[in-house]
């Protein structure tokens, strides 16, 4: 067999190229092996033929673990592969327990979107390249907020608990989508004592808190600047100037003058948030931005002890916050969508698999996942520390028999070895 895998792998490499500079198309033969059932084996060699595209093209097809306007340009090790185009299976064959497809890719051709089309992603802005999931249906991605560091308290101080109000306020944002599932975990910080470090180095806070909480991805982020921009005076005369409102009162000589007074308000003042959206399995950091806002009028407020949405919305700074985070919500919600989803093995029983998501993440009775196993001690790591991401393996295949509102029982049809828990499941991508 080890004679016949080395002469397909001469192979790999034998593509179609077609001839106008606009358009190309790539063919190529992928392999594996059959030990891990035939829907993982499918997915196997077709992800080994896109990778055999990638190698040889490298000028046009090219693999990054990257994170770009909501899409995810995976790296060489994970699945699925972005490419240009939609890959296309022409041929499947099996032969001493191997299984051979040929793939193509025709990098004029639109690429299939699936679940553009469902009514979970009607009104997206952004599109996922090739999202894995069945057609017509919508799948529910978990998220946990955490603690927003404030730097510079000093500048927040009439916001009040503002480091936990936007974890939460965030959280009934994305919870009223219908695809996101948000739990708010405000008081917990990925980082000692709440200081933010390097991004990267809440990995492992990552990878905890997304077992403790059967979750996909974990958020987190500092409020950078809440700073009152600009000051204008403001003249009241026979008392009219007299007020609770926030400001620097003048009362120098002929301040009393038919009761005229003078005060410096704020006017003007901006709103700087940086955050995080980490992928809980591997504790890597997938999307991150700077999103600031600023706002003219009413802009300081009463001192808020406990965060008062309804009060803080009123004012004109309140109004800019909120719409900010209305279009992080909705940005963050399209970034999640755009990777495959995800359920973890939380209990085996026999050849019984338990997995934590049900039919209120929108599975079925009767669905086929993959199983992954990831291989942290191979954890890919930039020079400088930065997580890339964990390598996986294919592990087989499960049925899934009964599906309750929050986690189902499967059972395995396929597998290489035993399937453990804490295996990721995720549904193959449709080609």
């Amino acid at each position: 067999m080890n004679k016949q895998w080395l002469s397909r792998a001469a192979l790999w490499a034998a593509f179609l190229l077609s001839a106008p500079v606009f358009a190309e198309i790539y063919r190529a033969e992928g392999v594996a092996s059959l030990e891990v059932g035939r829907i993982a084996a499918r997915q196997l060699a077709i992800d080994d033929a896109v990778r055999q595209m990638a190698i040889t093209h490298a000028g046009t097809l090219s693999a990054s673990s990257q994170m770009n306007n909501g899409e995810l340009a995976e790296s060489m090790m994970a699945r699925p592969l972005s490419l240009p185009g939609t890959p296309r299976v022409l041929q499947e064959s099996e032969r001493e327990g191997l299984l051979f497809v040929t793939v193509e890719v025709n990098t004029a051709a639109p690429v299939a979107a699936n679940a553009a089309n469902t009514p979970a992603a009607a009104g997206r802005a952004d599109t996922c390249a090739r999202p894995a999931a069945p057609a017509g249906r919508y799948l529910t991605r978990r998220l946990v907020s955490t603690y927003f560091e404030v730097p510079r308290v000093a500048d927040a101080s009439d916001l009040g608990n503002l480091a936990t109000w936007l974890p939460s306020a965030l959280s009934r944002r994305l919870n009223n989508l219908r695809d996101v599932r948000a739990l708010d975990a405000g008081t917990v910080s990925l980082f000692p004592r709440g200081k933010v470090q390097e991004p990267w180095q809440a990995s492992d806070a990552v990878r905890d808190i997304g077992r403790r909480e059967d979750v996909q991805f974990v958020l987190a982020g500092r409020v950078l600047d809440t700073a009152v921009t600009r000051k204008e005076p403001r003249i009241g005369a026979f008392g009219s100037g007299v007020s609770s409102e926030q400001g620097s009162y003048y009362s120098g000589p002929l301040a009393g003058l038919l009761g005229i007074s003078t005060r410096v308000v704020p006017v003007e003042r901006r709103f700087v948030l940086e955050y995080w959206l980490y992928d809980a399995l591997t504790g890597g950091v997938l999307a991150s931005a700077v999103v600031e806002r600023s706002a003219r009028g009413n802009v300081q407020s009463q001192s808020l002890r406990t965060f008062d949405t309804g009060v803080f919305e009123q004012s004109d700074y309140g109004q800019a916050v909120s719409g900010l985070l209305d279009e992080l919500a909705t940005k963050l919600a399209n970034t999640m969508h755009c990777l495959p989803f995800s359920a973890r093995v939380i209990r085996l029983d026999g050849d019984r698999v338990y997995l934590g998501a049900g039919t209120l993440d929108g599975l079925a009775s009767g669905d086929r996942l993959l199983v992954y196993r990831l291989q942290p001690q191979t954890e890919i790591r930039r020079s400088d520390g930065v997580v890339l991401g964990v390598p996986e393996t294919i592990a087989g295949d499960v049925e899934l028999l009964q599906v309750q509102p929050r986690f189902s029982v499967a059972i395995v049809r396929n597998a290489k070895g035993k399937v453990n828990v804490g295996d990721w499941v995720r549904f193959p991508v449709n080609r």
